[in-house]
């Protein structure tokens, strides 16, 4: 995996467009981007809580890069902010 195998967009549950577009934020899904909604397919919000911590820490409506070419691989910083209109 280009990333590194870490938890993506890319292998989200709500990426299910044929376009390859995130269901919650319209916008075009990759191996190096993630946001606090983050779960595989049949799997609950609860779950991928416990499963991955670090979503907990993660800001509701803010899409991250996921940078795993530097040390701060657990530290991803926002490119995208959501607000409701």
């Amino acid at each position: 995996m280009a990333n590194g195998g870490h938890i993506c967009c890319e292998s989200c549950t709500y990426n299910r467009t044929p376009q390859g577009r995130c269901d919650i934020f319209g916008i075009e899904t990759s191996a190096f981007i993630l946001c606090r909604s983050f779960r595989k397919a049949g799997q609950s919000h609860t779950q991928a809580r416990q499963q991955w911590p670090l979503l907990e820490r993660l800001n509701p409506g803010v899409v991250y890069q996921v940078d795993n070419s530097t040390y701060s691989i657990h530290e991803p910083k926002a490119i995208y902010h959501v607000s409701a209109i």
